[in-house]
């Protein structure tokens, strides 16, 4: 009597332990599906937090200067503002943020002339130089849409 107590389960086990295995090696039994299946194609990672808003604009922080010819306008040591209520991106093992300098194409709205040596906020769209620059003109423009002074000196 105790043998085919301890039988019955056994048998039953064995019984198990052959059906799993033989299952094709893609079917997981009904318990361990997934609730939702993943779509195929990876979706679109969101970009990291920059300068650059959803309409294409930027902003950037730097001096104000004027230019080789009359009525240029370039922004030195320009960097990427941070977004507000964003925390500023960190680069390990580089010794500060990457500045850059632009060339400035202002709107009929914007006046960059009292700003000269102040150190300003632009807001606009990057595209490349015009050419004709020299070989130390920055490669790249801003065409800006609006400005704020950050303050009246430059560092």
């Amino acid at each position: 009597m105790n043998r085919s107590f301890y039988a019955l389960p056994a048998v039953l086990c064995l019984t198990a332990a052959i059906v799993t295995a033989q299952a094709p090696a893609g079917e997981k039994p009904a318990g361990d599906q997934p609730r939702a299946q993943e779509p195929a194609t990876p979706k679109p990672s969101t970009p990291p937090a920059s300068s650059q808003s959803a309409a294409g604009k930027v902003t950037y922080t730097g001096c104000l200067k004027q230019g080789d010819s009359a009525g240029s306008w370039i922004l030195e040591n320009a960097e990427a503002a941070a977004k507000p209520g964003a925390s500023a991106p960190g680069v390990v093992g580089t010794s500060g943020a990457s500045k850059t300098t632009f060339s400035l194409d202002p709107a009929a709205t914007v006046n960059l002339t009292p700003h000269a040596n102040h150190k300003i906020e632009v807001v606009g769209m990057v595209a490349p130089a015009k050419p004709g620059g020299g070989a130390t003109a920055p490669k790249q423009a801003i065409s800006v849409d609006s400005l704020k002074m950050v303050s009246a000196t430059c560092p």
